[in-house]
């Protein structure tokens, strides 16, 4: 076995443990309610296991991008092979400049892919393709999530994460404060806190309705609905 398919192996594996383990296929649907769904759309979505629960058991068709093109890949590859009659397709792109059209999207993810990218534009972005009616599920890292980082740095972690926490730090409270995201590079991460969602959101029709059932205080998520047409 070469060293490309030791890796496809072990990728597919923990995603098939990830699967079984990580997604609560009944709490997903609790999540969504009564909600109709046809098309999911997965922003950020590596690999794609968020797609699994909706894409193959709910029978929907289930688009994921990401700029990974490896992470696609593997994606693709994993699917044709497990479920090879899924309604699953994986995109290249951007999260702030998604190729779709308006309202195409019942339902939308997003888990812990946010801190990574331009937040006003893919929120708007996000906003633009989800249907009226429709939902986001949204996870996010809270500024605890890298006070963790730099405490595991002083107590014998090494000075990386003590940096690495403490730029994001500065850039989200920059953007929280000023509402716009700095970029310093080569890091492109920033933090988002309820608040923050509940300043961005409403400008494009977006609010949050509660945080999902199964969530903590360093990566918390929500259920958003996009406002339904009058």
């Amino acid at each position: 076995m070469t060293e490309d398919e030791e890796y496809y192996a072990a990728t597919k594996a923990n995603f098939l443990r990830a699967i079984d383990t990580a997604f609560d296929e009944d709490g997903l649907r609790t999540e969504l309610g009564d909600l109709a769904i046809s098309r999911v759309l997965d922003v950020g979505c590596g690999i794609g296991q968020a797609l699994h629960p909706l894409a193959v058991s709910g029978g929907a068709m289930g688009v994921g991008i990401d700029v990974s093109e490896e992470s696609l890949r593997i994606g693709r590859a994993i699917y044709q092979e497990k479920f090879p009659d899924a309604r699953v397709s994986f995109i290249r792109s951007m999260a702030e400049t998604l190729p779709f059209e308006n309202e195409s999207f019942d339902v939308l993810n997003c888990g812990l892919a946010l801190p990574y990218m331009d937040n006003t534009a893919a929120i708007a972005e996000m906003a633009r393709v989800l249907r009226p009616g429709g939902t986001l599920l949204l996870k996010i890292h809270h500024p605890l999530f890298y006070f963790g980082e730099i405490v595991r740095g002083l107590t014998g972690g090494g000075l990386s994460p003590i940096i690495h926490g403490t730029r994001v730090i500065t850039a989200g409270t920059i953007y929280h404060v000023f509402g716009r995201q700095p970029r310093f590079k080569p890091l492109h991460e920033s933090y988002q806190t309820e608040w923050m969602l509940r300043r961005e959101l409403p400008r494009h029709g977006l609010s949050i309705e509660r945080q999902q059932t199964k969530t903590n205080s360093a990566t918390p998520a929500f259920v958003i609905r996009k406002a339904a047409q009058a």
